[in-house]
């Protein structure tokens, strides 16, 4: 006769019970018969893995819309400032050239003394309605004084003949006229530095420029000024507005000329010209050459 299962084995048997009882997840399996010639692959997954990943996504995707617009704030941020720069640019500039426009009237319509009268004293008026500046030349050592009319802009016709002289082609001696414009931001420059223009290149013949050149039209001058950097003369004239600008690092100068459609670029210099400035590789404004990079 069979016997009885001993005492001591029941709490085993109740455990095993409860073992086999219990709902256990089993992984995720994925199979994988591509060839009946060939025996079926498996793929074992956590079951908690799909839920890992989808957690991730949406951490990353949260990070990228918090990323989003925090650059679309700071880039509201960026173009205020711009635009309060360019204004203060623009208004620096009208004082320069037509400081009488901002000048207040001391008295009403009425003859009376007006609420500008205190503000009066905090705006000198010009001595004068003519603006000077000195332009030189490095390459000769040349110097003119130029003299403008604050209300037109235009020059002298002594002091356009002189600048016309300046800005010569240094390879062949010829001129060509200069346009007003020109002198107009290169006395800018100077206003707001306080300091003279130094000229490296301005009229090229066509023969020692680029096809198209504004230096080839009295429209482009290469030019240094006392105490700044290429870097700060970039600067400057890139915050004044002006919508052609060429950095030269390596013979430390900078390229100004009149284009309508802004266009910006640095010239590294690798060209034949080495370091002298009438030779350097001239970037897009002067000729192709190698190490030119366009600046945004």
């Amino acid at each position: 006769m069979p016997t009885a299962p001993s005492i001591t084995a029941a709490p085993e048997l109740t455990r095993m019970r409860r073992e086999l009882a219990r709902k256990r997840r089993e992984p995720i399996r994925i199979i994988i018969a591509t060839d009946p010639n060939r025996p079926v692959r498996t793929l074992t997954v956590p079951r908690t893995l799909p839920a890992v990943l989808l957690a991730s996504s949406a951490i990353l995707v949260l990070a990228a819309i918090a990323l989003s617009f925090s650059t679309w704030s700071m880039s509201d941020t960026v173009a205020g400032l711009r635009k309060r720069v360019l204004a203060m640019v623009q208004l620096a500039d009208t004082m320069a050239l037509h400081p009488e426009e901002l000048l207040p009237r001391s008295t009403s319509q009425h003859g009376t003394p007006g609420e500008a009268d205190g503000l009066a004293g905090h705006v000198r008026k010009p001595s004068r309605s003519q603006g000077r500046f000195v332009i030189e030349a490095l390459n000769s050592g040349e110097r003119v004084e130029v003299v403008l009319d604050l209300a037109s802009g235009d020059m002298e016709e002594s002091s356009y003949r002189e600048v016309r002289r300046l800005m010569r082609c240094r390879r062949t001696g010829a001129e060509t006229p200069i346009d007003p414009r020109l002198v107009e931001l290169l006395f800018r420059l100077s206003q707001r530095t306080n300091q003279r223009i130094q000229l490296i290149s301005g009229y090229r013949a066509p023969a020692y420029a680029a096809p198209m050149s504004y230096h080839t039209r009295g429209m482009a001058a290469d030019i240094r000024i006392p105490g700044m950097t290429a870097l700060m003369v970039r600067d400057l004239a890139r915050a004044m507005g002006v919508r052609g600008i060429g950095y030269y690092p390596r013979s430390q100068f900078v390229h100004v000329d009149l284009r309508d459609e802004p266009f910006f670029w640095t010239d590294l210099g690798t060209g034949e010209g080495g370091s002298n400035p009438e030779l350097e590789g001239e970037g897009l404004e002067h000729g192709a050459g190698a190490g030119l990079v366009l600046d945004p």
